[in-house]
């Protein structure tokens, strides 16, 4: 083989690697996950606003303080998923850890209650809790699974591995590996563009349901408007026709005392 051949096939082949890495850059994101403290005997309580007809999904769990040892039994919590309406959409006692999904049924802000039972003396658990809705609380890993499970594996938005025998390193790469990389870097793609149109899918959503939500304050700011218009007219009339009864009895008054 030739070194101008080398050349090029190293060249392609340091690009699709290139090509790779920026694909994956793309891909990983950082957890959106949230944790807070939580004192046992207190509560503490996250709220988050929900579309009607919105997927939503919940994960929580106890952060283990001992690395590798079970955790205590004081670290148990009791955790409730209300709506606006007050309807329970999840409810677990005395757990370590659980999730919950659900679709919403009804717009507004739904609450997410942690109570750690009450214990003496006094502990402070770690709770990791991860909540998404929309697009973000859709199983992509499915939609990958679905594609193609012998080109590459995708995991939701945290890992992607390439499970093509692609012989990364020194050597080099022939015709067949080539169209596996291709045909990963394909599958890829296409499962983020379906990722972007579900995003503008949801982004047109929540723009229409802003705009009704714009057309529901007009409404109501009109008709306010109105009502305060004619409570402005009444008061006047009110106030005329008092004034007017005021004049009315005393000119009736000082005729009867013959002072005008």
């Amino acid at each position: 083989m030739s070194s101008q051949s080398t050349t090029t096939i190293m060249s392609r082949f340091n690009l699709y690697l290139l090509l790779i890495t920026t694909v994956i850059a793309i891909l990983s994101s950082t957890s959106k996950s949230i944790r807070f403290e939580l004192e046992s005997g207190n509560t503490k309580c996250i709220a988050e606003d929900i579309k009607s007809n919105s997927m939503t999904v919940g994960k929580y769990s106890i952060v283990n303080p001992h690395d590798g040892q079970p955790l205590p039994d004081s670290y148990k919590l009791t955790v409730r998923v209300t709506s606006s309406y007050g309807n329970n959409y999840h409810h677990s006692e005395l757990v370590e850890s659980g999730q919950f999904a659900f679709t919403a049924s009804e717009a507004g802000d739904y609450m997410a209650c942690f109570w750690a039972a009450d214990h003496k003396p006094a502990v402070t658990l770690n709770i990791d809790f991860d909540w998404k809705t929309g697009v973000a609380a859709k199983d992509w890993t499915n939609v990958a699974k679905k594609g193609s499970v012998d080109v590459f594996y995708y995991e939701g938005n945290e890992a992607v591995e390439f499970k093509a025998s692609l012989g990364l390193g020194l050597g080099l790469v022939d015709r067949s590996e080539e169209i596996l990389l291709l045909r990963f870097l394909w599958k890829v793609m296409e499962l983020e563009l379906k990722k972007m149109y579900d995003t503008v899918i949801s982004v047109q959503e929540e723009m229409n349901y802003l705009r009704e939500r714009e057309e529901e304050m007009q409404d109501l700011n009109t008709s306010t408007n109105v009502k305060m218009a004619w409570l402005s007219f009444l008061s006047i009339v009110v106030c005329l026709s008092v004034a007017g009864l005021q004049v009315w009895h005393l000119k009736t008054f000082f005729q009867k005392k013959k002072l005008i």
